[in-house]
């Protein structure tokens, strides 16, 4: 009996974007907690992610929507991320630097593969 029956998800897909949001839930509440509590557009994206990634655990189709809310959050947030990032990267051409550009483009790009897989198979969400 393999993992993903015993989870009751049907598309690989789903799972590893299941597993995406969540990651990146506990990702920024680790921001959270290294940079503060006042970083209300990182604590809306965490909380975002991770109802996201309950919704599509559990198939509901509210999490279309929250999928969908949380790409315009997310892509807007990465991208000024991203830009900070590559401002620092030009001053210092650190390797930890170019890892983080790294990260926020790997970020991105699954954001906007996930909200197009996760629009794709809205018929599965009940």
């Amino acid at each position: 009996m393999g993992l993903m029956s015993r989870l009751g998800i049907e598309y690989t897909g789903m799972l590893f974007f299941i597993l995406f949001y969540l990651v990146a839930a506990v990702a920024n509440f680790i921001i959270l907690g290294m940079y503060g509590l006042g970083l209300f557009h990182v604590s809306l994206v965490a909380v975002l992610s991770l109802l996201s990634a309950f919704g599509l655990y559990r198939l509901r189709r509210w999490s279309l929507w929250f999928v969908v809310g949380l790409f315009f959050i997310a892509t807007t947030y990465g991208a000024f991320m991203l830009n900070a990032t590559w401002k620092e990267y030009l001053g210092s051409m650190d390797v930890g630097v170019v890892f983080g550009v790294l990260v926020w483009v790997v970020y991105l790009m699954l954001t906007w593969i996930g909200t197009i897989y996760v629009v794709a198979k809205r018929k599965s969400l009940t």
